[in-house]
Order: C-alpha cells, then sequence, then structure tokens
C-alpha cells in the first residue's frame, strides 16, 4: 500500500515545491477574480429581497454581501481547488479544472438568484429537480436560458486564468493584495457579530435579512450572552413572541389604496369564535342548540383555517392573509382592511374574550387601536358583552365574541356546557331582534390543539362555518377557507371595488371560482391543500412532504410542478420587495 501511495502521489522535489507554489499564488489571485464575479453576480439579491428601511440596515446589507460571498468563494477554493495544487502536478490540467469548478459554482449563483427572484427561495435539490424537469417544457425552457450565460463565464474564466498565470510574477510583486483580503475578513467578522448583536437587540431591518443568500447561516449569541448574565433569554423569546419573529419579511398589505362605494347598507356583523370545536362536535346529540342553528344558516362543510395555530387562524380570518403572515402582522401592527373598513364607517365595536385577547394577534395588531375589557372566561365575556347590547346606540355595530371549550371532565362534556354558553348568546340576539338584522359568522379558529406530527391535521385545521343571514340556508359543499371571509363580506356587505388579490389570497364565496386547492401555511411550511384532502407541504429550504386523503405521508414522491409554482407564488403574494 505503501509503494502504491508512492507510486501515486508526486515526489517532493524543489520543482516540484516550486511549480506548487506558483500553483496556490495563482489559486489566490483566481480566488479574488472570482469573488468580484460572485458580488457581481450577487448584487441581483439587492433588486429582490426586502429593502432595509433604515441606514443602518442598508449598510449591513453591503457589508454581508461583501463578506458573505467573499467567503463563500474562498471557502470553496480551500476545500477544492488548494488540494488540487498539490495534486495535480501539470499546470494546465490544474488552472482547466479550476475554471470549470469555477463556471459551475458562478452558473448555479445566477440560476439561484433567479430562483430567489421568482420564489423568494434558495436552490434546493427538489426545486432543482421541478425546474429542469422536461414535463413542462415550455417552463423549462424559459429556466434552460439561465444557463446561456455560461459559455461567456467560462470565456471569462479562461482568458482571466491564462492571463493571471503569465503575469503572476507581476502579481506577486503587488503589496495591495493583502489590504483587500483584510477587507473581505472585516466585513465577514462584522457580518456575524452586527447580525448577533441585533439579534439580541431585536433590530429587525437587520434581521429580517437572514435569509437573503444562498448558505447563510449568521451568528447568535443569546445562549453566550445568557450564560454571563448579560441577557434574559425568557424575556427576549417573550418579546419576540409578542412582536414577531425577527427573520419575518416586510409586508405589503394592502398592494395599493383600496376603492370603496360611497355609500353602503350597513348591517350589524357578529362573529362567533368557538375555539377548540369541530364539526363533529356539532351533534343534535352533543350540542342541540348550535344543530339546530346550524339548520338555519349556510353551512360550508369543507371549511379549512389558513394556519397551524390560533393565532394564525386568527390572521387568516380577519386579514385574509394565511398563516406565514403572523409575524409580519405582529411586526408592523398592521390594522386588518375588514376593521379599518368597518371603523370608515363608524361602527360600534363590541370585542370579548375569554381571556381578555391575550395571544398578540389582538391586543397588538387586530384590536390595537381599542379598549379591550378584563374577563376570565366564557361566562364573563358573555355577560360583559349582554351589557355592552344592551346599552350601544342605535348605529351598527361590529361585535367578536372569543370563546373556547369550558373546563369540564371530558370532551362530551364540554361541547354541552359550550351549548348551553351559545344557547344563551342565540336568546339575547332574539330577544332584541338582531338575528333579523345582523350577519352571525360562527366558526372556530381551530378544531383540535393536541400536536399531530402533521401541524396541518384534518382534525385540526378542518373547522366550522356558519353564516346566518336572514334564514339564508343551505350547504356550501365546495371547498372553504378562512382567507374567503373577509373579501366575501367587503365585496357583499361594503362595497370594496378593488379586486381581491390586492389585499387578500382568497375568493369571493358568492360568487363561481375554479379555485382547484387552498392555501395554508405557517411560519415553515407552504401547503395545498386537495379537495380529497391529499396536502403538499413545501417548506422555505424547498423540502417537501406529501399527506395522502387519509392524511399518511407518502414517501418518495414529488409535488406537480405547476402545483408547485402556483403555491409558492401564491404564498409570496404580499410579500414586499
Amino acid at each position: 500500500m505503501l509503494d502504491l501511495l508512492r507510486r501515486i502521489l508526486p515526489k517532493n522535489s524543489r520543482q516540484y515545491r516550486e511549480e506548487t507554489s506558483q500553483r496556490i499564488a495563482w489559486g489566490h489571485w483566481f480566488a479574488l477574480f472570482n469573488i468580484v464575479i460572485a458580488l457581481t453576480i450577487s448584487s441581483r439579491y439587492a433588486f429582490n429581497a426586502d429593502w432595509p428601511n433604515t441606514l443602518f440596515g442598508k449598510i449591513y446589507f453591503f457589508i454581508s454581501l461583501f463578506g458573505h460571498f467573499s467567503f463563500i468563494v474562498f471557502a470553496l477554493y480551500l476545500l477544492l481547488i488548494f488540494p488540487l495544487s498539490f495534486l495535480i502536478t501539470n499546470s494546465r490540467t490544474f488552472r482547466g479544472i479550476s475554471v470549470c469548478v469555477a463556471t459551475i459554482g458562478m452558473t448555479v449563483l445566477l440560476v439561484d438568484s433567479e430562483v430567489f427572484k421568482q420564489f423568494y427561495l434558495h436552490l434546493s435539490p427538489l426545486v432543482w429537480d421541478l425546474l429542469v424537469n422536461p414535463d413542462e417544457g415550455e417552463l423549462s425552457r424559459q429556466w434552460q436560458l439561465l444557463f446561456v450565460p455560461m459559455p461567456i463565464i467560462l470565456l471569462l474564466e479562461l482568458l482571466y486564468s491564462r492571463w493571471c498565470w503569465n503575469k503572476l510574477r507581476s502579481f506577486n510583486r503587488q503589496k495591495w493584495g493583502k489590504y483587500v483580503a483584510l477587507f473581505f475578513l472585516g466585513n465577514f467578522i462584522a457580518t456575524h457579530l452586527l447580525y448577533a448583536w441585533s439579534d439580541m437587540a431585536l433590530y429587525r431591518p437587520v434581521t429580517a435579512q437572514k435569509a437573503n443568500y444562498p448558505l447563510s447561516y449568521p451568528m447568535t449569541a443569546r445562549s453566550f450572552l445568557e450564560k454571563h448574565g448579560l441577557v434574559n433569554r425568557a424575556s427576549l423569546e417573550q418579546e419576540i413572541e409578542e412582536s414577531g419573529r425577527l427573520d419575518t419579511f416586510f409586508l405589503n398589505y394592502p398592494k395599493s389604496p383600496l376603492q370603496f362605494a360611497n355609500k353602503v347598507n350597513k348591517i350589524n356583523l357578529l362573529f362567533i369564535n368557538l375555539s377548540g370545536l369541530s364539526n363533529n362536535d356539532i351533534t343534535a346529540t352533543k350540542m342541540p342548540y348550535l344543530t339546530q342553528i346550524s339548520q338555519q344558516a349556510r353551512r360550508f362543510s369543507q371549511h379549512y383555517t389558513a394556519g397551524s395555530t390560533a393565532a394564525e387562524s386568527t390572521a387568516s380570518l380577519f386579514y385574509g392573509l394565511s398563516g406565514r403572515y403572523l409575524d409580519a402582522i405582529l411586526s408592523e401592527k398592521k390594522p386588518s382592511v375588514l376593521i379599518s373598513r368597518l371603523q370608515n364607517l363608524d361602527y360600534q365595536f363590541g370585542l370579548f374574550s375569554h381571556n381578555s385577547f391575550a395571544d398578540p394577534i389582538y391586543h397588538r395588531a387586530l384590536f390595537a387601536n381599542f379598549n379591550l375589557p378584563k374577563t376570565t372566561s366564557n361566562l364573563d365575556a358573555i355577560k360583559h358583552w349582554k351589557t355592552w347590547l344592551e346599552q350601544r346606540i342605535s348605529s351598527p355595530f361590529f361585535s367578536y365574541l372569543d370563546l373556547h371549550l369550558p373546563p369540564a371532565k371530558d370532551k362530551e362534556q364540554q361541547t354541552k356546557l359550550l351549548d348551553w354558553q351559545f344557547a344563551d348568546i342565540w336568546q339575547t340576539l332574539e330577544t332584541q331582534g338582531l338575528t333579523k338584522s345582523t350577519l352571525i359568522i360562527i366558526t372556530s379558529d381551530i378544531a383540535d390543539s393536541v400536536d399531530h406530527e402533521n401541524n396541518f391535521d384534518q382534525q385540526k385545521i378542518k373547522v366550522p362555518m356558519m353564516m346566518y343571514w336572514q334564514e339564508d340556508r343551505g350547504n356550501y359543499i365546495g371547498a372553504s377557507s378562512h382567507l374567503d371571509i373577509v373579501p366575501t363580506l367587503l365585496n357583499q356587505f361594503f362595497g370594496i371595488s378593488s379586486p381581491i388579490p390586492q389585499y387578500a389570497q382568497g375568493v369571493d364565496l358568492t360568487k363561481t371560482n375554479e379555485r382547484k386547492w387552498l392555501i395554508a401555511s405557517n411560519y415553515h411550511w407552504n401547503v395545498a391543500i386537495m379537495p380529497n384532502g391529499e396536502q403538499y407541504h413545501i417548506d422555505k429550504q424547498g423540502d417537501f412532504i406529501h399527506y395522502n386523503g387519509d392524511g399518511k405521508k407518502e414517501p418518495d414522491s414529488r409535488p406537480p410542478l405547476a402545483l408547485f409554482l402556483q403555491l409558492i407564488q401564491q404564498s409570496n403574494q404580499f410579500i414586499e420587495n
């Protein structure tokens, strides 16, 4: 074995050491050239990513641009080309291999920048497989155009390779190379130190740039700072829960100023949220009163929330945006277009919750401009609501009752108690004659709070939905979503004339639509829900999971390309860029 290695490895002669030294010196200058090319190509991310809204955020963008890509290129040089300097004794072969590696790397970077522009994610095996899929001929041809610059990149690499080799002695006499290296090293160190500080200080113009570049994993220092008593991690995480994740994007909602009719026929609007209630609970045995009312209303039997948590579901219900937008809503304290419209129409607001609206989505964004009453249970909330209803003046009102399954020994007892409480609410409405002039929406933010392997399991996100309006009854058998409620209300009752894609991801349920699937999402996953219950999950890294109609994971499958493209584009619909 030792004899074989001696024959394979080059001889450690003086000539070999001199030639190796030349190849290493050339490799350094070749890496610098490719850093420049990489920075030129990666500048495209500046036009496609969230552009920071502060001067420091803008400065950090360029610091991270120089630091990140100089490190990536030099790291690839150390891993791939530097070892070849010792193994390949033929300098021309060595330079040829280096040129091929550099050309492939720059082409992949170019493709990644285009993928980021189109889908707001970076290359992954799944994304690459879908983009070069020959079954989609037209789309495949469009992406193949990105490989047209590859011969140009190859030519530039070849020309520089030859010129640098011929000028190597002159290059080696230059003194400015080490200053350039120190500049890039300083930017790399500053990138991670500034990000660590911003992560601790909750400075979003910097932390929102976390996913701008491929292979970007900026440093955080929470554990280190907590260990040395410089930061209280619990309070920091609590503040993040209140204000949204630090690396969330900026929100473009609505996309343009909305147009409304000058006059509308104002109606009363009541939302009743029965959190934790599923369709299976609404039976004559378990909840006789709610079952009776559901038969007098328009019931949506295939209705889904658009998030995996109660807060994300609430965002989809009142904003018409899927769950992944929750963090951006919290961070920017964005008002709902529906609530803003009701305020402009001088509606009275009666807002009551079983827990004083403890969730940040309520007190930080949705109802941030209202005095929210302190209530501690369903009965307390209903009591305050009944008092408010009696004392209100005659103008139209919007009321929201946020209730949950009350404490009891089992689920059956919980649903019975909730049904009695609902009966009290309904009898109050009938006593005051409000059922004839009030649009009443009865739903649930989440059907099951139990953790599932699939956060979007049907037991969790398939929720009841009923609309009671002047005894318009029937069963809507098509697929519907919380995302549809805002556009339906604004179009049918509140005089909006702007197109739905300007302010919501849903549809108007009173009109015919050709929607083939529903979108749902959270911070990690984008989900397409098919009519038969199938689900396609795609995350920010391009990873993929497929669940069949029975909720079982299907291994070794891939999403249809057209569905993948539509899901990503619709999911990114309200990201500011």
